[in-house]
């Protein structure tokens, strides 16, 4: 099995006073320890997750969030960064666009183009909005 794990999981768990911060640590230690398989995120979820983190916070989270991410340091690496090729971004307009009632955001849309490209079997999300469209584990059931 593999995973894409979504920008809201790692921020949750990144940041201790998040309301799903539990949740969030107990699912990625599922992901650390193989559970899922090889983890993924996309250029897209990291930049996402590093100015979330940024803007609700300050610069030294956000780069020890990078610093995580990447495998940078004394972390452990653990994701597989894909990058968005431009064949898979012309796929994620596709979807941003043909999926207008799932309130979906540019970065969910290349997730879908990703899971879709790369026959990545799920993704690790909060977001129900994922629902129907790809196969999403939720972080509250692992």
């Amino acid at each position: 099995m593999t995973i894409i794990v979504d920008t809201g999981v790692l921020y949750a768990d990144h940041d201790t006073a998040a309301p799903r911060q539990e949740t969030a640590t107990t699912a990625l230690d599922a992901v650390y320890r193989g559970e899922f398989g090889q983890p993924y995120i996309s250029d897209y979820i990291y930049d996402e997750a590093i100015t979330l983190t940024l803007t609700r916070g300050s610069f030294v989270p956000a780069k020890r969030l990078g610093q995580r991410l990447r495998g940078a340091d004394n972390y452990p690496k653990a994701y597989e960064i894909l990058h968005v090729s431009p064949a898979v971004f012309r796929s994620t307009v596709e979807r941003f666009e043909r999926y207008d009632d799932q309130d979906l955001s540019f970065t969910d849309a290349t997730t879908i183009a990703l899971i879709e490209d790369r026959g990545i079997d799920a993704v690790l999300s909060f977001d129900d909005d994922f629902d129907g469209l790809v196969d999403r584990v939720s972080p509250a059931d692992v």
